[in-house]
């Protein structure tokens, strides 16, 4: 009962305290961004809005770009992210937020690894994934250096969106991923998500896991593209993230989650 009462003050005194502002950053791309969505602003004005009813005068600085791939994000929108949250107000709680790899996926398959690697698809791959696994340390350890309570997401499987599995959406978007390269997808992503967990676990990262979702595969949940999330995929979108954010820091994952088969 002692080990449980220490854990449950431990966890509440993690959470952002009420009536404290807040200042927000989100980093990302597309999905960041609020592509696909027909009411606009996609989740960070959506969290921002249920944030401020307990933590009045929250502020949000959306730096998210379309197509950025965590390269991109570390050229263009980790600077500002880093100046915008050790210049909030010393009373405010500071909370980043990354969601970034979705590019970099589609990027390697539709481009890198034919251009760039001759269809070594094995180097291009491993090379591919350290490289991001780097990445997305050096932007949490920057996030974190600021002081602010940082987050990051898990991929869907993108080789399960409808951009994905049919055929002429794909082509029209990415016209060099084979019904092959979506096979390496889907495990290459796994990948990812392997490395996302890795680099949140040793630095107390929160996780939103959205990889055992079907936000991406239903039709309900999606914009006309197939592939960007409509008002109804990132209102659930907002519902993940709200969960993980007010909950102390505590990863809402399941262990091993991303490790098992492809699903049916």
């Amino acid at each position: 009962m002692r080990i449980l009462i220490i854990f449950l003050t431990l966890l509440v005194s993690a959470a952002p305290a009420l009536g404290q502002s807040m200042t927000l950053v989100t980093l990302g791309d597309s999905l960041t961004a609020g592509d696909g969505d027909e009411v606009g602003g996609g989740y960070p004005v959506r969290i921002l809005a249920r944030l401020q009813i307990t933590h009045p005068g929250s502020t949000l600085n959306n730096l998210a770009q379309s197509g950025f791939t965590s390269e991109d994000l570390i050229n263009n929108e980790l600077g500002p992210a880093v100046d915008i949250l050790n210049s909030a107000p010393g009373d405010n709680i500071r909370m980043a937020i990354v969601w970034v790899g979705s590019n970099d996926l589609f990027g390697l398959y539709n481009y890198v690894c034919d251009f760039d690697y001759g269809n070594d698809y094995t180097l291009c791959e491993a090379n591919d994934l350290q490289n991001f696994s780097n990445n997305i340390a050096h932007i949490l350890d920057s996030l974190q250096a600021t002081g602010a309570r940082t987050y990051i997401a898990l991929h869907d499987d993108q080789s399960r969106r409808p951009v994905m599995t049919d055929p002429a959406r794909r082509f029209a978007s990415y016209e060099r991923i084979s019904d092959l390269d979506l096979s390496r997808m889907a495990l290459q992503v796994r990948n990812y998500n392997n490395a996302i967990l890795a680099a949140a676990s040793v630095r107390g990262v929160g996780v939103a896991d959205f990889f055992n979702t079907i936000i991406f595969e239903d039709w309900a949940t999606l914009s006309e593209d197939g592939n960007h999330p409509n008002a109804a995929g990132y209102d659930a979108i907002t519902e993940i993230w709200y969960q993980v954010v007010t909950a102390g820091g505590a990863a809402k994952t399941v262990p091993g989650a991303v490790l098992k088969p492809p699903r049916k």
